[in-house]
């Protein structure tokens, strides 16, 4: 295949990619909806091949038919001539960013964000075990970070629907990835979800020490380790870990499958429940002058003892141990500082902290999100009391600083940051002030980047007469706004309200660029891609995080209120609404909400669009 070659009349092939052991990707251009695509392709020059089309075909009607915001979204499966050979070609979007692997190559991620991306990985597995649907290939190569920073699950290639389907593999031959199989796999047991919690546990202890768990030079080696070795018991003193995410890794890790977690949902909330205790090192100390004291956000939390199962031996740290990860200062979180009334100090001091302030934020653009929260925490906590908290340099260096908690991993705390922020600015500039509009699009991004898809939708809708009062009905920053509540309303499964919304958006985007701009051509695809999905939606309250559920306001306010005030179970809140199938799952999710999540927020998303 070449460059500018167009398959089935439709996708036209712009620049390949890269191989794998299954074929072929590209990236291409879907010439009648107007978007960038990726197509996955293969021939069939032999029997193997053949074979491998089949497996294609079995990735689109598995991953096909699933629906979560960690899954790769595909399109569409097709069969064609080309070049005079057969082809079979899958189609689906397009995502630009880093491979787990590459992250890796970096240096081991910090811990609370290895946490949250299993747990996202535990998300799209849930979905994907509830369709009866076996990933079978959970590595690093297959987990990518988009450059917006969210986790998809790639290559459903080998996947295998759990309903008794015949696995289409060679006699004798295993598929998948020897430093990340299940024992189970190598014998040729039955392959169930657990197959792949399995794998995250090798993805987990990879993510946290730099190390596989396993790491035999060759497939027989890590054949006989799988089935025969312990697995390294993780110290939580030296990686920085929570107290109880050592357990729940040798759990992942059991050679029986009846040892392991249940399921993918017992894992996620388990991952969250370790979080919730992890350890962390005081704050650093910073002398600044005199100015009103500031509450930390957690206190801090006392490391604890390893944890370690008897027989186990301990893994030593490979390249770089994780980066300590201290809590941020207090002045970064409480107190609102009278914008303006900056403690009296010399003029030559402000001058030292205004050239620390760029010295540091010119550091920081060239550091990991975390390296840049130390970096830029210091330097705030000196400069707010001392130059104020509408002083231009200092609000752009708060804003950085929240945008690093974010990539960081620590949405929660960046978004209390920047709406510290936007409480000292609206009082003094104005909610029309452009710094102040700013800001509160820093908060929408935030919020909508840690997957609150709910909280995004209100906080868009607040900012839209906003946006209109400041830049007037055709401002690019209110027309991508008004774009970006369509794609919250799709991505919580409204798509005939998010269709309604681009509808009347899309005559704005094309008077205000022209209909071949790509803003106005991205948008028509995803009205008829909307449009389309809107046909097809499932009935009420079955939502996208996958519940089987119907509550009215009144018990879901009701469960909200149980859960929040008195950190009720699953079985008692079942119980006091006289509940039973599904009211667990929302328990849960109830339970690990951040705290800017507010209580009507999660009873809209109990109730459904």
């Amino acid at each position: 295949m070449r460059v500018g070659d167009v398959l089935d009349g439709r996708y036209e092939l712009q620049e390949r990619l890269g191989q794998g052991g299954f074929g072929v990707v590209w990236r291409a251009e879907d010439t009648r909806m107007h978007r960038p695509v990726a197509v996955k392709l293969i021939r069939h020059d032999d029997g193997d091949q053949a074979k491998a089309a089949l497996r294609f075909a079995r990735e689109a009607s598995a991953a096909g038919n699933l629906s979560h915001p960690h899954i790769v979204t595909v399109y569409d499966l097709g069969h064609c001539r080309a070049d005079g050979e057969d082809v079979t070609f899958l189609v689906m979007e397009l995502l630009t960013g880093r491979t787990l692997t590459a992250v890796l190559r970096g240096g081991v991620p910090e811990p609370v964000l290895s946490l949250r991306w299993a747990r996202e990985i535990c998300g799209a597995l849930a979905a994907a075990h509830d369709a009866g649907v076996v990933h079978r290939d959970i590595k690093p190569d297959n987990i990518m970070i988009t450059e917006a920073g969210q986790l998809k699950v790639l290559d459903f290639g080998i996947a295998q629907l759990d309903t008794g389907a015949g696995g289409l593999t060679t006699v004798g031959t295993v598929i998948g990835s020897p430093a990340y199989m299940a024992p189970e796999r190598w014998t040729g047991g039955r392959v169930d979800g657990r197959a792949d919690l399995y794998a995250l546990g090798c993805l987990l202890v990879e993510l946290l020490t730099g190390a596989r768990p396993f790491a035999g030079d060759s497939t027989p080696v890590l054949m006989y380790q799988h089935l025969n070795e312990p697995p390294p018991a993780l110290d939580p003193a030296r990686y920085g870990l929570p107290e109880h995410l050592p357990a729940l890794v040798a759990d992942l890790l059991a050679k029986d499958p009846a040892e392991r977690p249940a399921d993918a949902r017992t894992v996620e909330r388990r991952l969250a429940d370790a979080a919730q205790g992890r350890a962390v090192p005081p704050a650093p100390t910073v002398v600044t002058r005199t100015a009103p004291a500031r509450r930390p956000a957690v206190a801090p939390v006392r490391r604890r003892a390893a944890v370690r199962r008897p027989g186990q031996p301990t893994l030593r740290p490979v390249g770089r141990p994780a980066l300590a990860y201290p809590e941020p200062p207090a002045a970064w979180h409480a107190g609102r500082a009278v914008p303006g009334d900056a403690v009296p100090v010399p003029v030559e001091d402000r001058a030292v902290l205004r050239a620390r302030l760029l010295e540091h934020g010119r550091a920081a653009r060239d550091a990991s999100p975390a390296e840049a929260v130390r970096l830029l925490g210091p330097v705030v906590d000196a400069a707010l009391p001392a130059l104020g908290a509408t002083d231009p340099e200092v609000v752009a260096v708060r804003r950085e600083l929240g945008a690093h908690l974010a990539r960081a991993g620590r949405p929660a705390q960046a978004v209390l940051l920047v709406q510290d922020l936007l409480a000292d600015l609206e009082p003094a500039l104005g909610a029309g002030d452009p710094q102040t509009v700013e800001v509160r699009c820093d908060l929408v991004r935030i919020v909508r980047n840690s997957g609150e898809t709910v909280t995004a939708i209100r906080l868009l809708t607040e900012l839209l007469p906003v946006l209109e009062l400041a830049g007037g009905p055709r401002d690019p920053l209110l027309l991508q706004a008004r774009r970006d509540l369509a794609a919250c309303q799709a991505q919580r499964g409204d798509f005939q309200g998010a269709a309604l919304r681009l509808d009347e958006l899309l005559p704005d985007l094309v008077e205000a660029f022209g209909p071949h701009d790509r803003r106005s051509m991205h948008a028509r695809a995803d009205l008829a891609e909307y449009r389309k999905r809107a046909r097809f939606r499932h009935g009420p309250n079955q939502v996208v995080r996958g519940w089987r559920i119907r509550l009215d306001r009144a018990e879901a306010e009701r469960l909200v209120r149980l859960v929040r005030a008195g950190g009720e179970s699953g079985a008692e809140a079942a119980r006091a609404l006289r509940r039973g199938t599904g009211v667990k799952g929302v328990v849960d999710r109830v339970a690990e909400a951040p705290g800017f999540v507010s209580d009507a927020d999660l009873v809209e998303e109990i109730l459904g669009p």
